[in-house]
């Protein structure tokens, strides 16, 4: 490419750059491309190889349980019974996932005893809910009763975080109304490990608080997204009535992890998660779980921070589509499908290594329609040197005898007039001869530039008909029209005043214009107009050169016997 090419192309390339720029900008704050994100994460996670840790164990209110104790809710004395055994057995803390919010009305001394057996153990946390207190009213904190309250070693939110395809990927360590002052219940629980709590931050992405009008909003912090788990047996199960009549080896329980929540048909909500295809649902205790092996393992999993996001979008696409537009060779098409598979690679490396997610689609999106683009302007290039001389940048042959035999018929069609100009520089020949090929060009270039300012029509057609040879379709244009526009070419050449020491015309170089025209009504095929304006520049030349002329109206009936052009001077 040359010098000057190049730098036209510069503001095309910085234009499209910037394009580039405000694209992956738009989609990624208003993460428009949400749902190919999440397959694509939900692919990875799939694959992620995560694996439940044996110090968790769930206490399952199931089907078996349901049955053999009776209807659901149970009386406060089983609850007690249940914590007593697992403060005789040893585990290491509790989290009751079950809500004490009202006084048992049948046994009122139930409650007390739930109370003490959670003193006793001294590391049992109890959940908090967010309900609306009224339909479409603001919501409230549902807390255990103040006697439990007190006996617990904590509390933790239960809320469920969903995004907008009804699937629970991320989580909130920290809620509360008018300020995040809730851990999340596996928070709670792990954080009663003193020494873990002390030496491990908080992970998560950081909500952008702005000043609320009202104190009753669910405010949300240190949002993390969920590494569920994907491989080996998940996590150990065991039923609730198994464990409290003494069925379930101490050691299975001993310095364990517990969570005790419903699994039970009908006896709790169920969540969906990313894990399997259709309706991958997992009760409510078991997300817990996942959330509590994700904070043991410190393999939570953060969104990138929003101006990271943005600053690597931005990077991803600005300088490929530099490159692409900027070099324009084929060559160089290479570098948006690498990049492509270098942000894909990238945002896989970050999940699985640096547990950070990079969420690829504005990046990919963005490249994907720059690569778009630069293929639409490739096949338009390429069309257009299959068209059009690289010299003049006119019409070439091929195309010439395209549109005339197109817009011959158009004419015929529509009853309209249309008109063929041939064009020669005079003495060619002796101008290259004299001034070297190279301003032969340049001079050729000159005139087709000057032939150009006079077809500015839209189906105007100016063509390099071959060697020093121009041609011009003039659709909708009757012979006297022609006539004067070839005589407004001569004179735009002759102005040019390109010196011409041998031309024997003139000192300056000049050209020769034949005109004909197929009038309405005529059936004239393109060969004989081509031939009745050729044999009209022929004559133009003979009368003196340096001038136009036109031939006579000529009817198509006898096209195939006369060749005698009468011109008009």
């Amino acid at each position: 490419m040359s010098g000057s090419s190049r730098r036209k192309s510069l503001p095309l390339a910085l234009l499209i750059m910037l394009g580039a720029v405000a694209c992956v900008s738009l989609l990624t704050l208003t993460k428009l491309t949400w749902k190919a994100d999440y397959r694509i994460y939900d692919t990875l996670l799939r694959h992620a190889g995560e694996r439940a840790d044996d110090s968790v164990v769930i206490v399952a209110i199931d089907d078996k349980s349901v049955s053999a104790l009776g209807r659901w809710p149970w009386p406060r004395r089983t609850h007690a019974d249940l914590i007593d055994r697992l403060s005789r057995v040893g585990a290491r803390g509790v989290a009751l996932d079950v809500v004490f919010a009202e006084p048992d009305s049948a046994d009122p001394d139930g409650d007390i005893a739930l109370a003490r057996a959670i003193q006793h153990h001294g590391r049992v946390v109890l959940p908090v809910l967010a309900e609306p207190s009224e339909p479409n009213g603001p919501p409230v904190e549902v807390l255990p009763l103040p006697a439990l309250v007190s006996a617990s070693a904590g509390l933790g939110h239960v809320a469920v975080d969903v995004s907008r395809d009804g699937i629970t990927r991320d989580a909130h360590l920290y809620a509360g109304l008018g300020d995040a002052h809730w851990p999340i219940l596996a928070l709670a629980l792990r954080d009663l490990d003193t020494d873990t709590a002390r030496t491990t931050s908080v992970p998560g992405l950081r909500e952008s608080h702005v000043p609320r009008e009202s104190p009753y909003l669910w405010e949300r912090d240190y949002c993390v997204l969920i590494p569920y788990v994907s491989s080996g047996p998940g996590f150990q199960q065991v039923s609730y009535v198994d464990v409290l009549n003494g069925r379930v080896p101490d050691s299975l329980l001993r310095d364990r992890w517990i969570l005790v929540g419903a699994t039970a048909f009908g006896t709790g909500d169920t969540i969906l998660t990313p894990m399997q295809l259709g309706d991958g649902r997992i009760p409510g205790v078991e997300y817990q779980a996942n959330l509590l092996n994700m904070l043991l393992h410190g393999h939570t999993i953060t969104p990138l921070e929003h101006g990271l996001q943005l600053a690597a979008g931005i990077f991803a696409v600005a300088l490929p589509t530099w490159l692409l537009f900027r070099v324009r060779t084929r060559r160089v098409g290479w570098a948006v499908p690498i990049m492509m598979l270098a942000v894909l690679i990238a945002s896989t490396v970050l999940l699985y290594r640096a547990h950070l997610w990079f969420a690829p689609m504005p990046a990919l999106a963005t490249l994907l329609a720059s690569a778009g683009l630069w293929l639409f302007l490739d096949m338009r290039q390429s069309q257009r040197q299959a068209h059009y001389d690289s010299l003049t940048q006119l019409a070439n042959r091929r195309l010439f005898d395209t549109i005339l035999s197109r817009e011959l018929g158009s004419a015929r069609r529509s009853d309209s007039p249309l008109s063929l100009l041939l064009i020669d520089v005079d003495h060619f020949k002796h101008y290259n001869d004299r001034y070297g090929h190279q301003a032969g060009d340049d001079m050729l270039r000159r005139v087709a530039q000057a032939v150009s300012t006079h077809t500015r029509r839209p189906r105007d057609l100016p063509a390099r008909y071959g060697g020093d040879e121009l041609a011009v379709i003039l659709p909708e244009t009757n012979g006297l029209t022609a006539y004067a526009i070839a005589d407004a070419i001569v004179d735009e050449v002759r102005a040019l005043a390109i010196p011409h020491a041998d031309s024997g015309v003139a000192p300056v170089v000049t050209v020769s214009i034949g005109v004909a025209s197929c009038e309405p009504g005529s059936d004239t095929r393109p060969d004989l107009l081509i031939r009745r304006t050729d044999v009209a520049l022929y004559r133009a030349k003979e009368l003196g050169r340096n001038c136009s002329y036109r031939a006579t109206v000529w009817s198509s009936e006898d096209a195939d016997t006369r060749f005698d052009i009468k011109l008009v001077g």
